[in-house]
């Protein structure tokens, strides 16, 4: 896989105000985790009406992780083939591919703990990340 720069995740101008009503799309489960995914957003201003589509789908790609993982629990990581042989459960790969993009997505809208960390999202001498330390530049 080719590795190249990271984005750079930076205050916009234009972001959106508030928290927009998660789209049918997104499982119901799943609804809490949109709001509280775009509350934060918009209070580090990243939140723009482009980024709503990214966000949606790390949430379906957060829903297809959830649902892989039942369906290898309830299956086993070995199937039947159609000849009796044990093969792969096909709910590994798409497990594989979707925690692939849950780590990409996660990094592209800022909300992965390495993201979190970079300096333009913390005001210096504010709240630090999960109730730490003013004073602790995370």
């Amino acid at each position: 896989m080719a590795r190249g720069r990271k984005a750079e995740l930076k205050a916009v101008d234009g972001g959106l105000a508030g928290v927009p009503h998660a789209p049918e799309t997104i499982p119901a489960a799943l609804r809490g985790e949109w709001n509280a995914i775009a509350a934060d957003m918009v209070a580090r201003k990243i939140l723009t009406t482009p980024a709503l589509g990214l966000l949606e789908t790390y949430l379906i790609a957060r829903w297809t992780v959830q649902e892989a993982q039942k369906a290898i629990a309830a299956d086993g990581v070995l199937v039947k083939g159609a000849h009796g042989a044990p093969k792969p459960n096909p709910a590994s790969g798409l497990l594989s591919k979707a925690l692939e993009s849950v780590a990409r997505l996660g990094a592209e809208l800022g909300i992965t703990p390495a993201a979190r960390s970079k300096g333009q999202f913390q005001a210096k001498g504010g709240q630090a990340d999960e109730g730490a330390p003013a004073d602790l530049d995370l």
